[in-house]
């Protein structure tokens, strides 16, 4: 195995973590924005419910992208593991950190897709919402 197999992924890795924890500083305004609506509205009122989904959806999300966070750590070290052991040509061991970054990776990119499943769900709660307040204020109930 050649460094520069090792080393495409080198580069990657980090911003792959930059681009999560932006995700994750913006999951973490969300939850803050929600809850404080949710502590100015009144008990049991119509929007309530919703924005308790919604709360409940992102604390998912956020424990999804911490664990992605991690993993993108950890196969960070294994690569940088792998890069270490091509750079002293201990070639026995280098092809195994490398299928440990590739694992590390593949478990950080399925925590990633349900997350964005999971994101479009707290939008469709979001939107439902919504809707429900605009139709009811539109049949003269509100």
């Amino acid at each position: 195995m050649s460094l520069t197999a090792v080393g495409t992924l080198f580069p990657a890795i980090p911003l792959a973590i930059v681009a999560l924890n932006f995700r994750y500083t913006s999951l973490a305004g969300l939850m803050r924005q929600i809850t404080s609506q949710l502590e100015a509205s009144t008990p049991n009122g119509p929007g309530q419910a919703v924005l308790i989904d919604e709360l409940s959806v992102m604390k998912t999300r956020m424990t999804l992208v911490k664990y992605a966070l991690f993993l993108c750590g950890v196969a960070f070290i294994f690569n940088l593991a792998a890069l270490y052991l091509g750079y002293f040509s201990l070639s026995g061991l280098e092809p195994v950190m490398m299928a440990l970054t590739i694992l590390s990776m593949v478990g950080r990119i399925s925590c990633f897709c349900v997350e964005t499943v999971l994101s479009t769900k707290a939008l469709n709660l979001h939107i439902s919402g919504v809707l429900q307040r605009d139709a009811s204020g539109r049949d003269g109930r509100a």
